[in-house]
């Protein structure tokens, strides 16, 4: 049997159109990317899950296909695009798979649709909360783009006469495996960012973290916690590799396992395609290690 076909669709929710890939058959698995990437950072894994499910990897509200509004970049809007999504397609719930910005709409879509999560799995992060909350010089070092994509105004001056620049940075220094990104693909993440809007709309999913962490803080305060089970994969050269991540992920979910990748830096599905399956495998068939 041949490998499954990788198709395209969009759909609209709220105003908003979607794109997304889409391929294979039974039941959904939601694929979410980071920054500064698109829907196509998953291409080296998204045809070995569809073997076995209906896998649909949408471009994120302001990210490459997509709408590219100047507004909704708060993480519980970004949810509920994506819930719109499913329900749009058909389905009632799915497994979710996180990475990176797209990490943190998938644990605020857990938080807020526990009945439409059915499996989460959070690769590179940990919780936006606690990354402020932990925050020390190291931590700044590491993470100093956040504190500068926040500004108004100031990254598109700085960023936008050479946004390749910018990101092929990131793209060397995030990376352990760096042929994992090899120069076809880093080309395509920069146009998909030179396209209009697109810019913009990235570092406004940055500028929304103050609504973000407002929303956590009341979810602490509230005890409300992720309630299905949890995976939590981190790269040895990735940016929770610095922080004891399980216990930090173990304060915000009932039930998680995880692991951290060897040889590998924040970007898990292109640096390690085949370790990210085997965990994903696992951990759906709940085999998965603490």
């Amino acid at each position: 049997m041949g490998q499954p076909t990788v198709g395209t669709g969009v759909v609209q929710v709220d105003g908003v159109r979607l794109h997304y890939l889409r391929a294979g058959s039974g039941p959904l698995m939601v694929l979410l990317h980071g920054w500064p990437q698109t829907s196509d950072c998953w291409r080296p894994v998204l045809t070995e899950l569809a073997a076995e499910f209906t896998v649909v990897a949408p471009d994120l509200r302001g990210y490459g296909l997509s709408d590219k509004p100047t507004a909704g970049y708060d993480k519980r809007r970004m949810a509920a695009d994506m819930a719109g999504l499913v329900e749009a397609l058909g389905f009632e719930k799915a497994t979710v798979v996180g990475h990176d910005r797209g990490g943190r709409v998938a644990h605020r879509w857990g938080l807020d649709r526990p009945d439409q999560v059915e499996r989460l799995a959070v690769l590179d992060i940990v919780p936006t909360r606690e990354m402020f909350l932990r925050m020390n010089a190291s931590l700044a070092s590491g993470y100093w783009h956040w504190l500068f994509q926040m500004q108004p105004d100031l990254p598109e001056l700085l960023v936008g006469p050479n946004i390749r620049g910018y990101l092929e940075y990131f793209f060397e220094r995030w990376t352990y495996n760096r042929h994992g990104l090899p120069p076809e693909a880093v080309d395509g993440y920069v146009r998909a960012f030179t396209r209009p809007g697109a810019l913009r709309a990235s570092l406004d999913d940055y500028r929304a973290m103050e609504e973000d962490i407002a929303l956590d803080e009341t979810d602490a305060v509230e005890g409300r916690r992720l309630t299905m089970p949890v995976l939590a994969l981190w790269g040895s050269a990735g940016g929770p590799a610095r922080l004891p991540a399980m216990e930090i992920w173990r304060e915000y979910a009932d039930d998680v396992t995880g692991a951290e990748i060897p040889e590998c830096g924040h970007f898990i599905a292109e640096e390690q395609p085949a370790a990210l399956l085997a965990h994903l495998r696992d951990f759906l068939a709940g085999k998965a290690n603490s």
